[in-house]
């Protein structure tokens, strides 16, 4: 996070951004053939409690992907040294307590 401020800050003159997505837990089709090898039920990532996601659901790559095409956007052209975190718990990181 330090490194992307002092680079936004470095760097603004000449209008080169830098920005940092920190992701939470993302659905990769790696991470379902590892979560059913390891016993999980088809469609678990729809199914996780309340308590670890909100939402009851993960993010999906589709998902963090349009999520980066929006800060890329020039609507966004101000913004730089930006810390985004793209997670539902992102200060207690809950996820690595649970069971899956």
């Amino acid at each position: 996070m330090t490194m992307t401020r002092n680079l936004a800050d470095a760097h603004g003159a000449e209008k080169i951004r830098f920005n940092q997505l920190n992701l939470g837990w993302t659905v990769t089709e790696r991470e379902l053939v590892r979560k059913k090898s390891e016993g999980l039920p088809e469609g678990w990532e729809n199914k996780v409690p309340k308590a670890y996601a909100p939402s009851g659901r993960l993010w999906t790559p589709e998902q963090v992907a349009a999520h980066a095409v929006h800060w890329l956007s020039d609507e966004f052209a101000p913004v730089s040294g930006v810390v985004f975190e793209l997670e539902q718990y992102p200060m207690i990181g809950r996820m690595g307590a649970y069971g899956f």
